[in-house]
């Protein structure tokens, strides 16, 4: 990767002061600032001024200068790459530490619950991975995943969730009497297990933050609601995911009261697609394993896992 990156923040310096910093000529500066952004890097140009990278981006020394806690103490900024979960189970393999953090700019092969893809737009969007090695029973692993959309809810000030994780926000509909609800996040969890332990459990991260130039179809942004540095939004989630993680291993209980005040999908009717077909019914609650108790009829379903839609919720 270019040496440039690491000099780059987000005021403008001059391609004469980069070139003296770097030890190099000013037509070498360009060729570098090209390089950085056919590799994904959101580096910008103004004539008179020079380059910076767009505010908020998540460099190491943005985000190591306002972390706190341990996540994101071993953090990795990339480009273009393929998946983030795929670079950081390759780490976790080779035993990279618990809370290490990988972040791509744009990834090529992003995908999300049930292989579903995920674009990102360099500047504009969070997509990252991070590391658990959760000493936890197998039974408590699902909740890993809600833990993360509560952390994201936490961390963003705003929206609610839809069982088990997505982060939606919610605008003023046509003539401002309902609310449209649209995606903002998503969390997609991959485990490793072995036996009656996890080896080690990677929390995929997607949240759109910036609205960039070529929206996606029903999506949220989250500039759309509060001012948002994407730097900020990074340290805040690593330090609200570490608090309630911390807190699943002794207080599972005030984890579920939580979540379930953050959860559209209870007190809805919705319709649930499970492998075992299609539920539908009244969401009246989250069990203490993290399933969705469904009242369906005359009996209540208790759904692990599967895709709810909310009926009657745009």
């Amino acid at each position: 990767m270019p040496e440039l990156l690491a000099y780059l923040h987000d005021q403008y310096q001059s391609g004469e002061a980069l070139a003296q910093q770097l030890g190099i000529s000013r037509a070498a500066v360009w060729k570098q600032v090209e390089a950085l952004r056919m590799a994904g890097y959101p580096v910008q140009s103004q004539k008179g001024k020079g380059y910076r990278l767009i505010p908020g981006t998540p460099t190491p020394a943005a985000l190591e200068a306002i972390r706190s806690g341990s996540f994101g103490a071993f953090y990795a900024y990339l480009g273009t790459t393929g998946s983030s979960q795929d670079v950081l189970k390759n780490w976790a393999l080779d035993g990279a530490e618990e809370g290490s953090v990988v972040l791509v700019e744009r990834q090529e092969k992003g995908r999300g619950r049930r292989g579903r893809p995920w674009a990102s737009e360099p500047g504009h969007s969070l997509t990252f991975s991070v590391l658990l090695r959760p000493q936890l029973p197998l039974s408590t692993l699902p909740w890993l995943a809600l833990v993360a959309g509560l952390a994201l809810c936490e961390a963003c000030g705003v929206g609610r969730l839809k069982w088990p994780n997505d982060l939606l926000a919610a605008t003023p509909g046509a003539g401002g009497e309902s609310l449209t609800y649209r995606k903002l996040a998503g969390v997609l969890l991959e485990a490793q297990v072995s036996g009656e332990e996890a080896a080690y459990v990677i929390l995929g991260i997607g949240l759109n933050v910036n609205r960039a130039a070529r929206k996606q179809l029903g999506a949220a942004y989250l500039d759309e609601f509060v001012v948002a540095s994407r730097v900020q939004v990074l340290a805040g989630f690593l330090e609200r995911l570490e608090a309630r993680y911390a807190q699943l291993h002794h207080d599972l209980e005030g984890v579920l009261r939580d979540y379930k005040a953050r959860c559209l999908t209870l007190g809805q009717q919705v319709r649930v697609s499970t492998p075992q077909g299609e539920i539908g019914g009244l969401a009246v609650d989250v069990a203490p394993d993290g399933s969705l108790l469904v009242e369906a009829s005359d009996r209540t379903h208790q759904v692990s896992a599967g895709d709810v839609q909310l009926v009657g919720v745009v």
